[in-house]
């Protein structure tokens, strides 16, 4: 199983908050919770016809009437969403499920706020077409470093359970 990493995000905090280190082709790697992570400099260097693997990607939002600044949005595949909300819980933060997919008229379903992620959606919708696993994780504006640190607590919680899950 491979888990890729996305960040939009300059990506020192993720580095050194998760131990990564470069491999022989300058690609950041480590393990976490038993998982073998991997660091992409940009989406676009995902490759399209990898299988089995986790995406997890972090980056910022803007500040709107939905959205508090420290809140952390996200939008992913049901197992890593459970997880996410698991490790939020444990460290209170508070998180919010989004929509990238505009609401079509006012009566579609308000569980989820729209954000307006436009280079991401076409990413996601592919990878909940092809059943990937993924989470993506927005911090609202500001991110300082204490959100920084809630960013990498969340994706080492969520990692550390899958190990654990696996033995069951």
């Amino acid at each position: 199983m491979n888990n890729i990493l996305i960040s939009e995000l300059a990506p020192d905090f993720l580095i050194q908050g998760l131990g990564l280190h470069q491999d022989e082709n300058q690609s950041y790697v480590g393990k976490v919770g038993g998982q073998e992570i991997q660091l992409l400099p940009s989406i676009n260097d995902l490759q399209s016809n990898q299988r089995d693997i986790k995406i997890l990607s972090v980056g910022f939002a803007e500040v709107s009437h939905n959205f508090r600044p420290g809140d952390v949005l996200m939008t992913g595949s049901d197992d890593l969403l459970d997880r996410a909300f698991q490790a939020m819980d444990e460290i209170e933060q508070r998180g919010v499920v989004v929509s990238l997919t505009p609401p079509q008229d006012s009566t579609q379903d308000s569980t989820h706020l729209y954000l307006s992620k436009e280079q991401m959606d076409p990413f996601v919708q592919g990878w909940k077409s092809q059943k990937i696993s993924f989470l993506c994780l927005w911090m609202v504006d500001p991110i300082e470093s204490e959100g920084q640190a809630k960013l990498v607590t969340i994706l080492r919680k969520v990692l550390s359970k899958e190990k654990s899950n696996d033995k069951k």
